[in-house]
């Protein structure tokens, strides 16, 4: 009989522990998505039942009533129509602000860069107040003839709220380009927007669409600033994530299943996306912290 030895031990302890810890974790991700998935085809208006699959599955019923009793796809289209301008917008500057800081040399340079970290410190939630009075003083606050401007007011927002610390990522990526290429480039003479957009941008896309995704998700999960700009407006206005918040606000008439059937159907285009666009995220996230 082979003796094991003491580092074989070690070692099936290690590789067990590491799968133990795999397969807690994938529990604690994946049931809350199972149940909501459960719940999302569940007739019965409960969000629990007694077994783990409900006894009454309809695969269209609650899909029905979000879709003709609610303003679902109106949410759904100001959402992402808010979230893919915020993208746009914010990918602009980032890209433009990341070659700035790391490509150029000028005075306002280091304070430019401190300055945005500090911004970055400020909690997004204490700014409440400001865009508050500023939303106030522009005449945009809750009123229904002024609906494209309060969207065009939000969308300004999250490009700011995602342009801070993304710059600096950004920057960073650029950094670690080598400088060889650019100057290969112009003795070749490359001008500095063909260096950018032939020789730089194609080497950072990674980070480009990791910061993309991670943009496009802040509009479609904020509750707190439509809740403050788009509260009173009718139903049909608000986002997506404020119109199913109604669904389950009221304890009396809450929706849970109405709900679910919501969050699955919001979840779609994340999921789309990132499946197309996994090979970058996965290669801009580890060559991120390895570069960054």
């Amino acid at each position: 009989m082979k003796k094991i030895s003491k580092f074989q031990v070690i070692k099936f302890l290690g590789i067990s522990f590491n799968y133990f810890i795999l397969i807690f974790m994938s529990i604690i991700i994946l049931f809350p998505l199972f149940i909501t998935l459960m719940s999302a085809f569940n007739q019965k208006n409960s969000l629990f039942s007694i077994t783990l699959i409900p006894e009454k599955i309809s695969l269209t019923q609650n899909f029905i009533h979000l879709s003709t009793r609610t303003s679902y796809w109106h949410w759904y289209l100001n959402t992402f129509t808010i979230s893919i301008a915020s993208t746009l917008g914010a990918l602009m500057i980032i890209i433009i602000s990341g070659f700035i800081y790391s490509r150029y040399r000028f005075k306002a340079r280091k304070p430019a860069l401190i300055t945005l970290l500090v911004v970055q410190i400020i909690p997004p939630s204490s700014t409440l107040i400001a865009l508050y009075a500023i939303a106030n003083s522009l005449g945009i606050y809750q009123s229904a003839y002024s609906v494209p401007l309060t969207y065009l007011f939000m969308i300004f927002v999250y490009i700011t709220t995602g342009s801070t610390i993304n710059t600096i990522i950004m920057k960073s990526y650029f950094d670690s380009v080598p400088r060889d290429l650019d100057e290969s480039a112009k003795i070749d003479g490359a001008s500095h927007f063909q260096i950018f957009k032939d020789i730089l941008l194609p080497l950072v896309t990674p980070m480009i669409v990791v910061l993309g995704v991670f943009t496009f998700l802040i509009p479609i999960g904020d509750v707190i600033m439509p809740r403050f700009l788009l509260a009173s407006l009718h139903s049909k206005d608000t986002t997506l994530a404020l119109g199913l918040n109604t669904l389950i606000s009221d304890f009396k008439n809450s929706n849970p299943n109405i709900f679910a059937a919501g969050a699955i159907l919001a979840a779609v285009p994340p999921v789309v996306i990132f499946f197309i666009f996994q090979k970058y995220i996965v290669s801009g996230l580890t060559a991120g912290g390895v570069k960054g």
